[in-house]
């Protein structure tokens, strides 16, 4: 699909879509703690815990079914230089603008 007709149905596209913002695991946290204003030493061990469990369930092949991040299904799946390559399907909803307040 083409940046021209991927507009034309309505799905949003960057500029160039080979280009994509990385967030990196500290910013990640940063941003859960300025939403909940949690603690650092608190929320740490339990998001890196979160983190770990999506990985696992998304290597063993599952479905992962987490509102509001979406479903989350398995495409395609390699083993590629001694780790694995999966390739997933995301289906979100529109997102609540009550939540990102």
């Amino acid at each position: 699909m083409t940046h021209e007709s991927a507009e034309a149905i309505g799905l949003r596209t960057s500029p160039d879509p080979r280009v994509a913002h990385v967030v990196q695991k500290r910013d990640f946290i940063d941003r859960v703690l300025a939403a909940t204003g949690a603690r650092r030493t608190e929320a740490r061990p339990i998001i890196e815990a979160t983190l770990a469990q999506l990985g696992q369930v998304l290597s063993e092949g599952q479905t992962l079914a987490v509102p509001p991040l979406g479903r989350a299904r398995i495409n395609l799946e390699k083993d590629a230089r001694g780790g694995d390559v999966i390739t997933l399907r995301l289906r979100r909803r529109p997102a609540d603008p009550g939540l990102l307040e």
